[in-house]
């Protein structure tokens, strides 16, 4: 049954591309439904207006526009290694679309294959764990994983893009032990300079500290209480009580990425982050869901570590995925005390909501699935303006109810 109605996404996608996206969705695994949902990404990025001034798209636009396409490839080189380059990724798209077209739609159409087919891959990554068993519970999880993958992100895909090659690559690297993704967890910073601090970080713990922090038994006391105390140190840092200033000083990073990181680390950022906060009504009600989702993930990463410790047999599996999902946490809540420092916990809600998935298919009980049940109002903010609101207001119009050709001609011509 679920073939047959995922054979219509492709139909659908030409007369209605949103239905088709859906249709294919009964069939998530299949190559004709994983062909729809890039194509569906790829016309996502195509699909957006870039009449939201305040969002990430129309600053990107906008430096399309003006971008000097003149640059030859051993001065893009050197520019990046001098550290003027923030982002090689979002350079490279840039030149390779400007080749041809000064469209942004074309330039983000672009970046949504790409960001498409990450998030497709991630999504495969939840969807082969759950075999044969389906309830609401899972459905709930994915949904939850869904959203932090979702297609709006490619609304600011520089730093997505690098996040969702940072979970596919940290996923095999960390978890199935395939030292070749080394290399995809070396080259996020090439999307996002954001990526610098948890690159090595990463690395060092899979090369170095790992074998001390769990076993079959258990993850060890170190990082169990090293989860805690971020946790509870978490609330009482302030935006950029650390300071990261010895970073420019010991010229580790130079250039435009050393000036952003200084930037990130002043007063002015934190001063910016606080009338954002204190101005924006999405905001400040985006900041107490963010508290709860704090509070949430605490409570749920402890009943795994009790639940784990109840099973009888072999436990290294769900421990070495909970002992990276604690060490990636303990970070991202250190990391919560800079400007859109938050996105790392963002990455960290994947490996938790995979291991959830993980440990509800075999060992489900009844505290388990009211753990999975309060993260729906917990994360509900989140699912409705990621993969609801946030589209509506970047989107075109056309993107809802037009056909797949309506949409393409509706933006040949678009100039921003």
């Amino acid at each position: 049954m679920n073939k047959r109605l995922a054979g219509l996404g492709l139909p659908l996608f030409i007369l209605l591309p949103l239905s088709g996206f859906l249709f294919s969705l009964f069939d998530f695994k299949s190559k004709k439904s994983a062909f729809i949902y890039v194509a569906f990404s790829i016309l996502y990025g195509y699909s957006i207006s870039f009449s939201e001034t305040g969002a990430d798209s129309y600053r990107y636009a906008l430096a399309f526009a003006n971008f000097d396409n003149s640059l030859n490839y051993d001065r893009i080189i050197t520019l990046y290694q001098l550290g003027e380059l923030r982002d090689l990724y979002r350079l490279i798209l840039f030149y390779l679309t400007s080749i041809f077209t000064s469209n942004p739609k074309v330039m983000y159409a672009l970046a949504g294959g790409i960001y498409g087919f990450l998030s497709y891959l991630n999504l495969r990554i939840l969807l082969n764990q759950k075999k044969q068993s389906s309830d609401k519970y899972i459905f709930l999880l994915i949904l939850i994983f869904f959203t932090f993958v979702s297609l709006s992100n490619i609304n600011g895909f520089r730093f997505w893009t690098g996040a969702m090659l940072l979970f596919y690559s940290s996923y095999h690297f960390i978890l199935k032990k395939k030292n070749f993704w080394v290399f995809g967890v070396l080259v996020t910073p090439l999307f996002h300079y954001g990526f610098m601090p948890v690159m090595p970080l990463i690395i060092i713990y899979k090369f170095f500290l790992h074998p001390f922090l769990y076993n079959e038994s258990g993850v060890s006391p170190i990082l169990y209480y090293l989860f805690i105390t971020s946790f509870i140190i978490s609330w009482v840092l302030s935006t950029n009580s650390i300071d990261i200033g010895f970073i420019k000083d010991n010229d580790v990073f130079s250039g435009e990425v050393a000036n952003r990181i200084e930037f990130l680390n002043s007063e002015r950022a934190t001063s910016i982050v606080k009338s954002r906060v204190e101005s924006s009504l999405f905001l400040s009600v985006q900041k107490y869901f963010n508290i709860f989702i704090k509070i949430y993930v605490f409570i749920a990463v402890l009943f795994l570590k009790n639940r784990i410790l109840k099973i009888k047999g072999n436990k290294l599996e769900y421990n070495t995925i909970l002992a990276f999902v604690m060490f990636f946490y303990s970070f991202a809540f250190i990391a919560t005390s800079f400007p859109s420092g938050a996105r790392f916990l963002n990455i960290a809600h994947l490996f938790l909501m995979l291991l959830m998935v993980i440990m509800y298919v075999k060992y489900s009980n009844r505290n388990f699935k009211k753990i999975i049940s309060w993260s729906l109002p917990v994360f509900s903010f989140n699912i409705l303006f990621t993969n609801g609101m946030l589209s509506w207001l970047i989107l075109t119009p056309t993107f809802w109810y037009g056909n797949f050709f309506w949409i393409i001609i509706e933006g040949l011509d678009f100039i921003i």
